[in-house]
């Protein structure tokens, strides 16, 4: 039928109809009639023709899929990338957002069925679940992982790129400042970390003060990520560097996280935090002997080798004995991340690293420096200005 572009035919084993049909590709598509009538397959024949010629026009896909389908392939294909160190705590975040809202909301739709409507009951269901509006960078990340989806869609052949399916708004409520230190805070939190160690009762507590001691220093030495990024990090990713113009030494760090994995420069402070480290895990005499060991331990664990899940709440405790729980600018609680903002405000209000040079040891964009950080370009000029 139809000038040999669609063929009735019957299998040796089966008594119903199959046909087969080309479309603008030229390549066969067979599928059952389901009927044993040959003059019913001649009109169902025709009909998925038909239908298909038309979706083919309109640039639809030939078989509908689920969203849910969709969305556990791209999670499959998400899951490969963390294995492969691409974008872990990014991938993670597009999974959350993923299994707990997207696949909830969408999961039993075809794609070709979501409109502008249903996108806007998704936003609205979506709200009322986290109890909130959420701030523009939460929705970012579900537009994000949403996008994902619909461009693996377009990548397998199961959706066109001519079809307009409806995106996800990154409009949401802005981000209040973050809660920080001033460099008057910093140092009488530096001052008091020693004393605070000693404080402790026992053994074993002493020794987590001063690993989180430890840790702190390096947070605002290096300006890495609390978590995952900094936990993960063992001695045999530390070494010596040099420029070859001069005699001076600088510590480079390899870290993984967020962004993946990249070098960064600790401030030469950071060897005195690191030497400690060293002495009381029994990794090296000194730091030099402790880097040149390569070892595979981890560098924030204990001398007995166990790893603190988190420093969270020690640092909690020690803000709350040092009356530095709370920024008395913003009135929010200060965290471990307040340590990453410091580093980075420091940084450039010393206006000796320029923004691009931040956002590379930071691990971060100069877009999300600018978006955090804009008020204080002024500042930063402020002699040129004037």
């Amino acid at each position: 039928m139809r000038d040999g572009e669609v063929v009735l035919y019957l299998r040796p084993d089966s008594k119903v109809w199959q046909v087969r049909y080309k479309l603008f590709d030229r390549k066969w598509r067979c599928v059952s009639t389901k009927h044993r009538q040959l003059e019913w397959a001649k009109k169902v024949a025709v009909e998925m023709y038909d239908r298909a010629r038309f979706r083919e026009e309109e640039g639809l896909p030939q078989k509908s899929v689920r969203f849910a389908t969709l969305a556990n392939e791209c999670i499959r294909v998400l899951k490969v990338e963390i294995e492969r160190g691409i974008r872990a705590n990014t991938n993670m975040d597009y999974i959350r957002a993923m299994n707990n809202y997207l696949i909830p909301f969408f999961g039993k739709m075809n794609l070709t069925n979501i409109t502008p409507q249903k996108v806007a009951e998704y936003e609205a269901w979506r709200n009322l679940k986290m109890k909130r509006i959420p701030i523009s960078s939460t929705l970012a990340n579900h537009s994000s992982a949403y996008n994902r989806i619909i461009d693996l869609a377009i990548q397998q052949g199961w959706l066109s790129d001519k079809v307009g399916i409806p995106r996800l708004s990154r409009k949401g409520k802005k981000g209040s400042p973050r809660p920080a230190f001033t460099q008057d805070e910093l140092t009488k939190l530096l001052d008091y970390m020693p004393k605070w160690c000693l404080m402790a009762e026992r053994k074993n507590h002493i020794e987590m003060r001063q690993l989180l001691r430890d840790y702190v220093e390096l947070l605002l030495t290096t300006g890495m990520r609390s978590g995952r990024e900094s936990m993960n990090m063992k001695w045999k990713h530390i070494e010596w560097y040099s420029d070859g113009k001069t005699d001076v030494r600088y510590l480079r760090i390899w870290v993984s996280g967020k962004t993946g994995g990249r070098w960064l420069i600790a401030k030469h402070r950071a060897a005195e935090a690191l030497t400690r480290l060293a002495q009381r895990q029994r990794v090296g005499a000194n730091l030099d002997e402790a880097i040149e060991t390569k070892s595979d331990s981890y560098v924030f664990s204990l001398s007995t080798g166990q790893r603190p899940n988190s420093l969270h709440t020690s640092f909690e405790l020690l803000l709350k004995d040092s009356a530095m729980r709370v920024d008395p600018i913003t009135g929010k609680n200060r965290s471990l991340y307040s340590l990453r903002h410091c580093y980075a405000t420091l940084a450039l209000m010393d206006g000796q690293m320029d923004m691009h040079t931040v956002a590379k040891q930071m691990g971060t964009s100069v877009g999300m420096l600018e978006q955090h950080y804009s008020k204080m370009t002024a500042t930063m000029a402020a002699e040129r200005l004037a």
